[in-house]
């Protein structure tokens, strides 16, 4: 029996930069290509990533930002359509991280006791004392 890939398994579905003006115009065919799929999306200008978001109802979702404090300042838009909600809130974290877009207030979070940064300082420093000791 062939083995099956999990290629794909986060992502159910995509679409890659689509502009606004499209969007505007045919605001009622992105809804019916689109529907009701939850994800994450990314709004851009001059292809560099402008605003990270996630939404249940994407097309409606972006048509608000047509109108609200993002509007002219994206030209282009990604989404991708993620199977599971429970990995929604995450995958926009990580990309909110990464690509520290300009138009986010929250910097993406994940709760405190998930960050490994003060564990690795710990062992760093008794690893560098345990080395000085040994010298």
């Amino acid at each position: 029996m062939k083995k099956q890939s999990s290629r794909g398994l986060l992502v159910r579905a995509y679409a890659v930069n689509i502009s606004a003006k499209l969007l505007e115009q045919h605001g009622d065919t992105v809804k019916l290509v689109i529907g009701r799929k939850r994800g994450v999306y990314v709004l851009s200008k001059d292809g560099k990533p402008y605003y990270i978001g996630l939404a249940s109802k994407l097309p409606s979702r972006l048509s608000h930002h047509l109108k609200d404090r993002h509007a002219g300042n994206w030209d282009r838009f990604n989404f991708y359509a993620i199977r599971s909600k429970k990995y929604t809130k995450d995958v926009e974290s990580i990309l909110i991280r990464v690509a520290q877009p300009e138009g986010n207030r929250q910097r993406g979070g994940f709760g405190k006791d998930k960050n490994l940064r003060r564990t690795l300082r710990k062992e760093i420093i008794e690893s560098i004392r345990a080395d000085f000791n040994a010298a």
